[in-house]
């Protein structure tokens, strides 16, 4: 995890996510003192934990090569079932809301890695399925959560500096992820499936496997991130997730994922977060109307993906250079 921090030091990606997120702070504080808060910097850690927690499941699946857009829907299930069951034993509420997102999570591996539909096309199936499971499961309405333990277990909670627990459920997932991805033989599967799956199911790398248990692990992150968001509001309603779509894919993109695969940062894409979660605090504190927290977005996400190509564009250069140096 070290060395990884210590690579952005020497990443285009990273060094252009660092320099937009201290230039906005700059901004913002001038344009408004109290974004420049402990509080305010407090409720963007807290507003961040949930994106946060969301984008490793789908970073995770965009290393090995797929997409996820199924888990705001997963989101929704799993706090809707806890909240549905309660009253009941706390822990009861956890694994029925868990065991709903593993249950969306084995079906969409199911069917992208054996019946081998395009992973798009299965999870945006069943986001509208779930969709329509969690109006029936509340009638089109919010449940309350009838349990005084579940939100402080995910959100209520405060420890250091007054901060909330659910700003270290983000750290604690993003330091476990990025253990996971750099230093274990199942996070260097991952990488080999996204770079060449082909190659890597030669040299013995369980592809199909990988990529399954990707899809349980995106389906639990959402879990883990629908408890937080329920537990904020202390009910459970429909499209309760759907502005976190978006924000979703578009932090590990920022952070260098590829949609093609074998290439991420856990680290990188907890930045991207930080960056867009920075994005719409400034403008709520601004007082802007919300379109321009999708322009500035937008604009964020058009200049990262212009980099990147312009930074892929120019190793192809060199590599095709290099290539004519060893003919001659």
């Amino acid at each position: 995890m070290g060395l990884e921090v210590r690579r952005i030091l020497f990443d285009v990606n990273g060094i252009v996510l660092i320099v937009t997120i201290v230039g906005l702070i700059i901004l913002f504080s001038y344009l408004n003192p109290h974004f420049f808060s402990l509080l305010n910097f407090r409720i963007i850690l807290e507003t961040m934990s949930i994106l946060a927690i969301v984008a490793l499941g789908v970073h995770f699946l965009l290393v090995a090569g797929e997409i996820d857009v199924s888990f705001i829907s997963v989101m929704e299930l799993a706090a809707v079932v806890a909240a549905v069951s309660s009253p009941a034993n706390t822990f009861y509420l956890i694994l029925v809301g868990l065991l709903a997102a593993i249950a969306v999570g084995i079906v969409n591996g199911f069917f992208t890695v054996k019946v081998r539909i395009p992973s798009f096309l299965v999870t945006l199936a069943t986001m509208i399925g779930v969709q329509g499971l969690v109006y029936v499961l509340t009638n089109y309405r919010a449940v309350l959560i009838r349990d005084d333990l579940l939100p402080k277990i995910f959100y209520g909670a405060r420890f250091v500096g007054d901060v909330s627990v659910a700003v270290f459920w983000m750290i604690g997932l993003i330091i476990t992820a990025g253990i996971i991805a750099r230093y274990t033989r199942f996070g260097r599967w991952m990488y080999s499936t996204g770079g060449d799956e082909r190659a890597a199911r030669l040299m013995g790398v369980p592809t199909a496997r990988v990529k399954f248990m990707l899809f349980v692990v995106s389906s639990v992150m959402a879990g883990i991130a629908g408890f937080i968001l329920a537990s904020r509001a202390l009910a459970a309603r429909p499209l309760m997730a759907k502005a976190y779509l978006m924000p979703g894919i578009a932090a590990p993109i920022l952070g260098g994922a590829l949609l093609t695969g074998g290439r991420g940062s856990v680290v990188r894409t907890a930045l991207g977060c930080l960056l867009l979660t920075i994005i719409t605090n400034g403008v709520y504190i601004l007082g802007l109307d919300p379109a321009y927290h999708q322009i500035f977005m937008g604009v964020v996400l058009v200049v990262a993906l212009s980099i990147r190509s312009l930074q892929l564009e120019g190793r192809e250069i060199q590599f095709r250079r290099i290539m004519k140096f060893i003919k001659r």
